[in-house]
């Protein structure tokens, strides 16, 4: 007959490993209590973990988009209310010039130009979330030049020397009086006019980027959610206001000063127009991006329901087994202490 050898060292650490194990058995299941999902999924799931995790990815990719788009409808609702108020302050103007006799045109629309030209830039350096709307792809500056300023402007600098080269005399000078209704159309549609195209408009106005912002508002749909301050619309709103304001109408013949109201009439109307059709086409973008974010949360909740069927737990068996495990560590606990009570009489 053989005897094993016994200890009071091998008596305590058999529970104790023992206790060990269930432990982390213990911290698995509340991970998986606390969680929903298994706390090991390559271990449950084996050969379809992979099918989960690219499930994952493409949750994590909807949900990347729908940040994205919330973005996108700020900056589309915020452009929109600008140009509204672009739009509404020029169809004002042109309501003033029509309902004016003509001799008294000129003289009421200096000032009011001169501060929707200030309201024109403030609304085109418009930001929202950190991002100028009207920058184009550069949102991280203001894309618009102030007009009036001291020392003046590249802006201003430009249509004073255009003035000065076409009738060698200043704005406010008394010799603008000179200036003929033929000579005035000419210089409005040929240097002046010059002024407002690519070339002068980037050097003198405009920090905005030439292309406006595009976003991918959904897995294979991608939408303008922008427009850029270059646009030509608002263009003819700055050189509308800039006529009305800065050629000296004060101290131009009748004459004269009819061609100047009457081209400002007609190029306040070209931009309420313009403005039309941006506010619409933002306005299919907002929609556009409505009808992407519904079909991503469907999308998204399946998935969702998918990845539970395959990594949810069931909560009320994690529940007893967490009680189960804790019991079995109490026992082992209370068998130990018992252990420790023992001597070496009580192996005889």
């Amino acid at each position: 007959m053989r005897t094993n050898a016994l200890s009071t060292l091998s008596f305590w650490n058999t529970p104790r490993s023992g206790v060990s194990r269930m432990q982390a058995d213990i911290a698995r299941a509340n991970q998986e209590l606390v969680t929903g999902r298994y706390a090991d999924i390559g271990l449950v799931l084996g050969s379809r973990t992979g099918l989960a995790v690219d499930l994952r990815q493409k949750t994590a990719e909807l949900a990347a988009l729908r940040d994205s788009n919330d973005t996108a409808a700020l900056r589309l609702s915020t452009s929109q209310a600008a140009l509204k108020q672009m739009q509404d302050t020029a169809d004002k103007t042109l309501t003033t010039i029509t309902s004016l006799p003509e001799d008294k045109r000129a003289a009421a629309l200096k000032d009011m130009a001169t501060a929707q030209l200030a309201s024109l830039t403030g609304l085109l350096n418009t930001s929202a979330g950190g991002q100028f709307v009207f920058g184009g792809t550069n949102t991280a500056r203001g894309p618009m030049s102030a007009y009036a300023t001291n020392p003046a402007s590249p802006a201003k600098t430009a249509v004073d020397a255009a003035f000065l080269a076409a009738f060698g005399v200043t704005q406010g000078s008394s010799g603008a009086g000179s200036i003929s209704a033929s000579a005035m159309s000419s210089f409005l549609d040929g240097s002046f006019k010059d002024l407002f195209n690519d070339a002068s408009w980037d050097a003198n106005w405009s920090d905005a980027g030439t292309a406006p912002l595009t976003n991918r508002i959904s897995l294979s749909e991608t939408v303008q959610t922008s427009v850029t301050a270059n646009a030509t619309p608002l263009r003819k709103l700055a050189m509308a206001y800039v006529m009305a304001s800065d050629l000296g109408t004060a101290n131009l013949s009748a004459a004269a000063q009819a061609v100047v109201t009457e081209r400002v009439a007609s190029l306040l109307g070209e931009a309420s127009k313009g403005l039309t059709t941006m506010q619409a086409d933002l306005g299919r973008s907002q929609a556009a991006i409505t009808d992407a974010n519904t079909r991503m949360e469907a999308q998204k909740t399946l998935l969702t329901n998918q990845i539970g069927q395959m990594e949810g737990v069931d909560t009320a068996e994690a529940k007893t087994r967490v009680d189960r495990l804790s019991t079995q560590v109490q026992i082992s606990y209370a068998l130990t202490a018992q252990l420790r009570q023992l001597n070496l009489v009580s192996y005889i």
